[in-house]
């Protein structure tokens, strides 16, 4: 069956490019563009009242991971879907994005002084890709053992309570596990809350996991 141009450019530029080819591939072709055209809608609804605070970067997250994530949930369950399921795609494609960064990840790890590397770079990617419009981030620890911070707003939160759907949010709070996850052991990521499962803050714990092989192998501890 012919798919026209508009249904494959909708989400083309997000985090959820082959949303199109996932939902024929789980429903079969007529389901599947029943669902993808719902969801279709939603995201250019959105993205015609879209509230970037003035910041570019904003933008972006809103534009490429926020909005056709809810729009993709919102079209399925709007669809019959139930929320458990549609949860499920949505986590599956976003965490297929993340795993990009995994990738990266991974080539970070092989390196003997990853966590140098890790420490010089992180700050200003942070600064830049999450900028205080969207988010409030406190610096607890920047040392040789561990990078520590606390995030106590988040623009994913934020927006997705707007729509009634901050559910959907720990979707994108696991794939930062899918993108740190792979630094192990170079680097070993740790979290314990998050905003999203009602914490009053999101912690990212990154530890530089060489220092506890050379104690190891200083002490013969196993």
């Amino acid at each position: 069956m012919m798919r026209d141009k508009k249904d494959r450019d909708v989400f083309k530029k997000t985090r959820l490019p082959n949303l199109m080819d996932t939902l024929i591939v789980l429903f079969g072709e007529i389901k599947g563009r029943f669902y993808y055209k719902k969801a279709a809608i939603i995201l250019e609804n959105e993205l015609k009242s879209i509230e970037d605070r003035g910041n570019a970067v904003v933008d972006k997250h809103l534009r490429t991971s926020i909005l056709p994530g809810y729009a993709c949930y919102r079209g399925l369950i709007e669809g019959g879907v139930s929320r458990e399921v549609a949860y499920a795609i949505v986590e599956e494609e976003i965490a297929t994005a993340a795993l990009r960064m995994g990738t990266i990840s991974e080539l970070l790890r092989g390196l003997p002084f990853a966590y140098p590397i890790f420490k010089l770079v992180i700050k200003p990617i942070i600064k830049r890709g999450y900028p205080q419009e969207g988010w409030t981030i406190n610096w607890k620890e920047f040392s040789r053992e561990r990078i520590y911070f606390h995030i106590t707003t988040c623009l994913y939160c934020e927006e997705l309570a707007k729509r009634d759907a901050l559910e959907l949010c720990p979707v994108f709070c696991n794939s930062d596990h899918v993108a740190y996850d792979p630094l192990a052991p170079r680097i070993q990521f740790r979290r314990k809350w998050t905003l999203a499962s009602g914490n009053e803050l999101c912690d990212f714990c990154f530890k530089n996991g060489n220092l506890r092989t050379q104690n190891v192998k200083k002490t013969g501890l196993h």
